[in-house]
């Protein structure tokens, strides 16, 4: 009877250590979560027949679905997020508001910038974006650095068909989008640079 209850003792101390060692070796695992609280979202919209940037940024992103993972391309695949189109800021209060109401205010529902991002390989993949009520895909690259990542992409504004928009944005600021050689553009284009911290 005592060898069968040391028996016991011995093989309830090795399960015990085993499930250590497991508990261990997986908290030593290092997980990564996008940090919502600090995603910045800047863009360059263009003027000018030789392209010159206008910058501004999104103040307020929203990120409503954002997992933990054990690398940063899979925290960063599946989050979903919202940008208001209220939250513009070009650091000019009436290019601001000629954004807001001659611009997205000319779209269809899109008091938000929404989308997801669905793809992602080493450095690039593919946010699907919604807007104009349309959605389609934006291909993105993707630099890591450390715990933070810089996501660049570039949105037609055409593939939105959003083109009633920006000729509408043309038509206010046609004198103000006129160069040197007397040409007015506004381009179709929209660089946008996002840094994505992780924690």
């Amino acid at each position: 009877m005592k060898k069968l209850a040391v028996i016991l003792l011995a093989v309830i101390s090795l399960t015990a250590c085993k499930q250590k060692e497991t508990e261990t070796a997986k908290s030593s695992v290092p997980t990564y979560q996008l940090d919502a609280e600090t995603v910045v979202v800047n863009w360059v919209g263009y003027k000018f027949t030789n392209k010159t940037g206008v910058k501004g940024q999104f103040q307020t992103v929203e990120v409503s679905s954002n997992s933990e993972a054990t690398n940063m391309n899979e925290a960063l695949k599946g989050v979903v997020f919202s940008i208001p189109v209220s939250s513009i800021f070009s650091n000019n209060g009436v290019r601001d508001a000629k954004l807001k109401s001659l611009f997205f205010g000319i779209m269809e529902n899109t008091e938000l910038l929404s989308g997801k991002v669905t793809q992602i390989n080493e450095n690039a993949g593919v946010i699907s974006l919604t807007m104009n009520n349309e959605t389609h895909d934006l291909p993105f690259t993707l630099d890591v650095q450390g715990k933070s990542a810089y996501l660049k992409a570039t949105i037609d504004i055409n593939k939105w068909h959003a083109e009633d928009a920006l000729a509408s944005l043309h038509k206010a600021c046609e004198l103000l989008h006129t160069g040197e050689d007397g040409i007015s553009k506004t381009w179709n284009t929209v660089d946008i640079d996002a840094v994505l911290n992780f924690k």
